[in-house]
Order: structure tokens, then C-alpha cells, then sequence
């Protein structure tokens, strides 16, 4: 028997389709791309207008549906239903649909994962009973459940705590092993099936959350708290909480007795000790924050809320077991491992204990300076934690320095080490994480002299060390003098460089020098321009990383379905928030201009890619008001960035279809510069005229042959019109242009293999991997290429590394019936059919057939 035809994956050069399958094809389906869409579309109309069409109507509409079309149905219906605000947990939905139980559950278990479900079953309320619980009163609510204070009869009416959740939600029980007096221990876990709930018994220890009483002690200044207030504020809360009755207890008296300063110092030891408890048993928090701090009614801090704890996370992960966070209370590579998984993307770097010691930080830092440092929204100007509270040590400033670093390499290296720090802050000794200052080694002194036997000798050595403390004060001055102004060059010179991050580091540690010496206002506001600058470099990296993400996987076909749905989103908050990133003053320099020059494009992209995923999500009476939304924002980009055709165009077709006049903002006006030629070429590859958009590249690239995008649009554009030769040399000047880039490779690889050259093509498929080793697309076409060539060992290598690549099951489908090809190759019918089968089961029509010759083999 001959073997069946390799399944290649002829991905679009804009690496958003990677399989050989059109997307949205299906046995029984209409033919064509977009019928699936078209059903969702309307699916999402009609429950728009309150006609509750469920996915069980549309598949009966198409017997012989794939997998993947049903899942994909299946999904939308639970999505159309959470956005209604109706409860539909996953054990009904796996009850519905049993066939796709595997399938359903691996997508359902992502979803949850990027947007937990919320209110997928009904939360009891307070004068119920639940179970053996009776519910007294409710201590708090949030996406994941409510919180009660609870009795328990058959335990003479304890007093508990009973965290109550639908059974979709998940709460780490590993924090039942943790014992640490300063971590809430769990008693007991209680499931009810019948009301789809689950829930979390744990003391009631009474008190209240650091971040109540953060907020009641907000009138007080800093500077004028004492420790008394926190204990005052306790009492406060307690008498209008559920059990008022105050506790006398050591914690207390020394809170009473300590300075504010002192008692968050305390706070913190506590804390980071109950940290390193947790990171002992390989677990990371990944959600420090006041409200989850509790002030118990003794005072003592207790560490809460483990249901985003997850263990470490190594760089190179795509999909994480879990993954969460609270905006604003993240550290720098814990943001970017959100964001990473939010668009498919390897996790960047590791993500672990490092990112609880740079949230702790942020935590002490907030209880100390009354900042809302941690808030969500960045500061504009950076005012230095001494200045915002002077009673603030320079060497307490200095430990929250180190935990709030950068990078997480030049953080304590663990908890033990940062509790260490505080408590020899807090008695005065010289510490061992961070530099001793001179002053605050005097300091230090001075406050343990009371310690000194009386007599002269005492006096004498207090008045050297106070002779001694003025030198070294005046020179110290100086010395900070030099080094603000050496952050400040810095700062600009990383500024230039577009390493906005670290010139944020530079610029706050530029503020906390120039605290120290009189008449700093120039040096401290050039500071804090730069630090605007540096903030605004960090929003355009950010809005970088998504246009450079629409380029490459939307180049020719827009996303659909939940997916497009969070990308209007996301686009739609960036566009709102325009005003932070576009700078109403010219440029000051060559790189600011070239900064500006990237916002506006990137800004560009965006908006028309919203626009017209906008309006074909849109269907039936939604599609007017969507059309007219549309016109407004272009609107906006008109009255933003002036004339643009490709936006141009876009108003002239929308407002055509509305009926609208075009009015003097959509006149038709000529490309008048090389991104104007980019722009509407753009929007012609997207609307598929390939040769025009082909032409509006080539006159922009006459102007400036340097710019990456144009060449590689000019790529795929000759690629869709099968002008392979063409299309490898544009390729070519993008790989001259961004040789770091493995898209480009890739694509090249593409276009060789459409003229023959296989050898060439498996070599850029080769370099693309050592560029980005998980492009599943590369490694697959890298592995049906070898099987090609009779080298069926190395394909089955490069194979099952693809399926640890990618989650796409259409890509998974290839990946599998490429392998039984492989397998056969070799003469392994067993395995061949194993993987046939695996395919088949996913949907792979030519997997099914190979499928059916191999069982029918004797």
C-alpha cells in the first residue's frame, strides 16, 4: 500500500494558520473559511437581542462536524452564557457533552486559568446553614468566593472561618501542611455536590485585613503614627465587627509600647518568616498584599489567601499549571509571565520566591510612606519613602531598595535573609544584606547608648561620636550630591537606549540620594522628568510587544470568537488610555522622535486592526451600532494623528454603509509618505488584494528600503500569490533587516519550499529553532521534510518535540498523522496506528483514512 500524502504545514507567513487544513473546515460544513465564524457571530447576535441560541441547535444544523468545530461551539455557548450572568458549571457541561469530555476540560481548565468563572454556582448568604456550619455574618467577597464568620454547633459553637466557592474554583490545600504561627492554618476542607459548592474552614482569630487598616489610619501622616494607632484601630474594628470583645495579649502591649516604624518593621519579620515557611515547601504566594494581611485581634500578623500559590515557574513554560495575580502588586517578571500566557508566549523568565520578597516590599513600603505604591497605577513622580516619612532609617529605606530591584537576582536570595535584615534593623545592629552607611551606623549607636555604664567616659565618647557624626553627615552629603547626579546621566543614557526599566531603577535611586543634601529641586526634577519618560518607555514597550504580536499573527486573517473578543478589549483600553503615551511636545532628540514615530505606528496598527475585527464580530442590529462605534474611533485617529489613507479608506467604506456623509475627515487623500504606503498596504492584505497591497509596499520600501515590516508584508503578499522567487528575496532583506527574528526563517523556509529548494528550506527552518525552539510550526514542517527525504528517525525526533510545543489541537492533529506517515516509514504499524488514531480522535480527516487502511492491514 503507498503511503498516504504527508500532512505539511503550509502556515501563512503572518504565523497565524499552521496547519495544512483551512481553518473552520469541517466534514458535513459548508466549504469555505468563515462559515464557523459566521455561526458564532450570529450565536453571539441573537443572544444579544435575548435569543438564546445554544450550540446543540447548531450542531445539529452540520452532521458530521469535527471536533474541534463542536468544542469550538460548545465554548461559545459558555462563554455567551457567563457573560449573561447565568450559572453553568463544567461538571454540567461535561454532563451535556460526554464525547468531548477531555477535549472540553483541557480548554475549560484554560480558560479558567486567564479568567476565572465567576458565579457559576449560587453563594449561600449569611443565616443559612451549610452543612455543619451556621453563617453569622460575611467578612468579605471577591471573584473567587465569600468569606463568613461561622458557628459550629457540634464543636460548642466555635467561632470559624469559612471561605465558600463553586466547586470550578481551586484553592491550593498544600497551605493545610504549612505550620507557622503567622500563616492561617486551613482545619478542614467540606465539599457539597448537591449545591456545587466547596469550602475552607479556618479559625477565626478576630482583627482585621492590613489593608483596613491602612485605609482607616490614611487621615494620620505617616511621620506622626505611632503603634498605639495600629492597636487603637484594631479595637475600632473589632467593637463594630461580629465579635467585639478585645484581647490582651503580648503582641498588643508591644505595639502599644513600639514606634510606627518599629511595629510595621515587626510586621514585616513576621511576614517574611511566614514567606520563607511557604517557599520551604515549594510555594510561591504570587498575591502579597495588605488584604491578604491579617491583623489578627492580638496583634499578630497572619499571612492569608494561598489560592493563587503555585510552585516556581521556570522560564520557557507556555502553559503553567497556574498562574495569577493582583495588578499593581506584581513583580517585574511576574507581570511579564501574565502577559506572556495571556498571548500564548513562553514564560519569559523564572517567576519564583524572588517575586513574593519584591511584593513584600512594595507592602512595607506602602504601610511606611502612606503611598499607594502598589495601587495599579504608577506614580508620575517618584517621591523617595524618607522623604514621605522621615522617620523612616536610612537602612530600612535600604532593605525595601533591594526588594523592590529590578531584576530579581539583585533581591535578598530568600526570606530568612530579609527577616534577618529587619530584625537587626529593629535592634539597631548593622545589617548584612545591604551596604552600612556610615550615618546610620552612628545612628544606630547612638540609639544603644543608653546601654553605656554613667559617668565621663560616657559623656566624652557621646560627644566624639556626635563630633564625629557632623563630619561624616557633611561629607556624606557630598558623596550623595555626586552619585544623584551620576544616576541622572544614567538615566538618560539608558533612556537613549530604550532600556526604560532600568532607567527607572537609576532615576529612584537617583531620588533617594538627593534627599540628602539642600537644594535639590533642579536635580529632583529632572529626575522626575526622566522618570515620566522612563514610565512612558515602559507603556510603548508594552503596546510594542501587542502590535508586534497583531503583526505576526493576524497579517492576513483577523482572530475569531473569544479570542477576538479579548483583543478588542485589550486594544480598546490601550486606545482609551492614548494620552499616556502620545507626548504632546516635539521631540527633544533623535531617539525620542524615533520613539514617537513607533507609538504613532504602532497605535495605527491597532486601531485598524480593531476596527475591522470589530465589525465582522458585529451581526444583525448589532452591526449598525458597531459600524458607528468604529467611525468614531477613526474619528479619533484622524483628529490624532491627521490624514491617513488606509484609515481614510476604512471611513469611506464604514460610513458608506451607514449612510453617513464622509465629511471633509474621510476625503480621499494620496499616500504621501512611506508609512502612509505601509498603512494602506495593510489594510489591502487584509481585505486579500494582494497585488495592490504588494505595490503600496514596494513604493513605501523606495523610500525607505530599511524598514522591516514592508519587506516582510511584501513577503507574504508574494507568497499568497505564489511568487515564491519574490517572495524569497523580501524575506531575505527582512532577515538582513531583524536577523534575530525566527518568523523570518521560517517564512523564508516557506517560500523554498514552494520553489523545490528543500535543503535550503530545512536549513531556515533549522535556524529558526535555534531562534525560538518552541515554534511548533518550524519543527513540524523541519520533521515532514526529513520524512520526505527517507530519514524517517530524525522526523519521529522533531515530531513528538512539536507536540510539546504548542496546545493548538488542529497543529497537535498534523503533528500526530506526520508521525503514523513516520512511523510506517519505519515499518512500526503498532505505533503508526497509535498516532493515526490520535489524530483521527482530534478531527484530522487524512488521519482517519490512514487510520482505516491500517486496521485493515493483516
Amino acid at each position: 500500500m503507498p503511503p498516504a500524502r504527508p500532512g505539511h504545514s503550509e502556515a501563512d507567513p503572518s504565523l497565524r494558520s499552521r496547519t495544512a487544513l483551512p481553518p473552520d473546515s469541517s466534514p458535513g460544513a459548508p466549504a469555505g473559511e468563515s462559515w464557523l465564524s459566521r455561526e458564532v457571530n450570529a450565536m453571539a447576535a441573537a443572544w444579544s437581542r435575548g435569543d438564546r441560541v445554544l450550540a446543540d441547535e447548531v450542531i445539529g444544523r452540520y452532521p458530521g462536524l469535527d471536533d474541534e468545530a463542536v468544542v469550538r461551539l460548545i465554548y461559545e455557548e459558555v462563554s455567551l452564557r457567563r457573560d449573561s450572568g447565568e450559572d453553568m458549571p463544567t461538571s454540567e457541561i461535561l454532563r451535556r457533552y460526554p464525547r468531548w469530555k477531555d477535549e472540553l476540560e483541557i480548554l475549560l481548565g484554560c480558560d479558567r486559568l486567564l479568567r476565572p468563572l465567576i458565579g457559576v454556582a449560587p453563594l449561600p448568604e449569611v443565616g443559612e446553614h451549610l452543612g455543619p456550619f451556621y453563617l453569622r455574618a460575611e467578612l468579605g467577597r471577591g471573584a473567587s468566593g465569600r468569606t463568613f464568620l461561622a458557628s459550629e454547633p457540634t464543636l460548642a459553637d466555635r467561632p470559624v472561618v469559612l471561605k465558600v466557592l463553586s466547586d470550578d474554583q481551586e484553592e491550593h490545600l498544600s497551605l493545610a501542611r504549612l505550620q507557622h504561627t503567622n500563616i492561617i492554618p486551613l482545619f478542614s476542607e467540606h465539599t457539597f455536590p448537591e449545591r456545587r459548592l466547596r469550602a475552607l474552614c479556618m479559625p477565626y482569630l478576630g482583627g482585621a485585613s492590613l489593608a483596613k487598616t491602612l485605609e482607616v489610619l490614611a487621615p494620620i501622616p505617616p511621620a506622626d503614627r505611632r503603634g498605639r494607632d495600629i492597636v487603637h484601630v484594631l479595637d475600632r474594628l473589632q467593637a463594630a465587627g461580629p465579635d467585639p470583645t478585645p484581647l490582651d495579649r503580648p503582641y498588643r502591649r508591644g505595639l502599644e509600647q513600639v514606634s510606627y516604624v518599629d511595629a510595621i518593621c515587626w510586621i514585616g519579620i513576621r511576614l517574611a518568616d511566614a514567606l520563607h515557611e511557604a517557599h520551604a515547601h515549594g510555594l510561591v504566594h504570587m498575591d502579597v498584599k495588605p488584604s491578604n494581611v491579617l491583623i489578627a485581634s492580638d496583634g499578630s500578623p497572619m499571612l492569608l489567601d494561598f489560592h493563587l500559590a503555585c510552585r516556581p515557574i521556570g522560564a520557557g513554560e507556555r502553559f503553567p499549571e497556574r498562574i495569577g495575580g493582583t495588578p499593581g502588586w506584581m513583580a517585574p517578571e511576574h507581570r511579564a509571565a501574565m502577559e506572556a500566557v495571556t498571548v500564548g508566549k513562553p514564560i519569559p523568565v523564572p517567576v519564583d520566591h524572588r517575586a513574593d520578597l519584591y511584593a513584600l516590599g512594595l507592602l512595607l513600603r506602602e504601610a511606611l510612606g502612606g503611598s499607594r505604591a502598589g495601587a495599579g497605577s504608577e506614580e508620575t513622580s517618584f517621591v523617595p519613602l524618607r522623604q514621605r516619612n522621615p522617620e523612616v532609617g536610612v537602612g530600612l529605606a535600604d532593605i525595601l531598595t533591594r526588594c523592590l530591584a529590578e531584576r530579581p537576582s539583585a533581591r535578598y536570595n530568600d526570606a530568612a535573609s530579609l527577616a534577618e535584615d529587619l530584625r537587626r534593623q529593629l535592634e539597631h545592629q548593622p545589617l548584612k544584606g545591604v551596604p552600612n552607611r556610615p550615618v546610620d551606623l552612628l545612628r544606630k549607636l547612638w540609639r544603644r547608648r543608653k546601654s553605656w555604664d554613667s559617668g565621663p567616659w560616657a559623656f566624652i565618647l557621646s560627644m566624639v561620636s556626635i563630633l564625629a557624626a557632623g563630619a561624616i553627615v557633611s561629607r556624606s552629603a557630598t558623596e550623595r550630591q555626586k552619585e544623584a547626579q551620576a544616576y541622572l546621566g544614567r538615566a538618560r543614557d539608558l533612556c537613549t537606549a530604550g532600556r526604560f526599566a532600568d532607567a527607572e531603577f537609576a532615576v529612584r535611586r537617583g531620588l533617594e540620594h538627593a534627599v540628602w543634601f539642600p537644594d535639590a529641586h533642579h536635580l529632583t526634577g529632572e529626575l522626575n522628568r526622566l522618570l515620566r519618560a522612563a514610565h512612558r518607555g515602559q507603556r510603548a514597550e508594552t503596546l510594542h510587544h501587542l502590535a508586534e504580536q497583531v503583526r505576526f499573527r493576524y497579517g492576513v486573517d483577523p482572530p475569531r470568537g473569544a479570542e477576538a473578543n479579548a483583543l478588542l478589549r485589550n486594544i480598546r483600553s490601550i486606545w482609551d488610555d492614548r494620552d499616556l503615551l502620545l507626548d504632546p511636545d516635539p521631540p527633544s532628540d533623535e531617539a525620542a522622535a524615533r520613539l514617537e514615530d513607533q507609538i504613532r505606528g504602532d497605535l495605527l496598527e491597532l486601531v485598524a486592526t480593531w476596527a475591522e475585527v470589530r465589525v465582522q464580530m458585529a451581526s444583525g442590529h448589532g452591526e449598525s451600532e458597531a459600524r458607528r462605534e468604529v467611525l468614531s474611533v477613526l474619528e479619533e485617529a484622524r483628529a490624532a494623528f491627521g490624514p491617513i489613507p488606509a484609515i481614510g479608506r476604512l471611513v469611506r467604506s464604514l460610513a458608506g454603509a451607514t449612510g453617513r456623509s464622509h465629511g471633509p475627515s474621510s476625503s480621499r487623500s494620496s499616500p504621501s509618505s512611506p508609512l502612509d504606503h505601509y498603512d494602506l498596504g495593510r489594510s489591502l492584505l487584509r481585505a486579500g488584494r494582494f497585488l495592490e497591497a504588494a505595490e503600496q509596499f514596494r513604493r513605501g520600501l523606495d523610500r525607505r528600503p530599511q524598514d522591516f515590516w514592508p519587506n516582510f508584508y511584501l513577503g507574504l503578499c508574494e507568497y499568497r500569490l505564489k511568487h515564491y522567487d519574490a517572495a524569497q528575496t523580501a524575506f531575505s532583506i527582512a532577515i538582513a533587516l531583524a536577523p534575530s527574528r525566527a518568523e523570518g526563517y521560517f517564512n523564508r523556509a516557506l517560500a523554498a519550499e514552494g520553489l523545490g529548494h528543500t535543503d535550503r528550506a530545512s536549513r531556515d527552518y533549522s535556524r529558526a529553532l535555534e531562534l525560538d525552539p518552541n515554534l511548533a510550526a518550524a519543527r513540524l514542517n523541519r520533521g515532514i521534510l526529513a520524512y520526505r527525504s527517507g530519514r524517517p528517525a530524525e522526523a519521529i525526533a522533531d515530531l513528538r518535540r512539536a507536540l510539546h510545543s504548542t496546545a493548538d489541537r488542529r497543529t497537535i492533529g498534523r503533528i500526530h498523522y506526520n508521525l503514523a506517515l513516520a512511523h510506517q516509514a519505519r515499518g512500526d504499524v503498532a505505533s503508526a496506528l497509535a498516532s493515526a488514531e490520535e489524530a483521527a480522535a482530534i478531527g484530522d480527516a487524512d488521519a482517519r483514512v490512514l487510520r482505516d487502511r491500517l486496521r485493515a492491514e493483516p
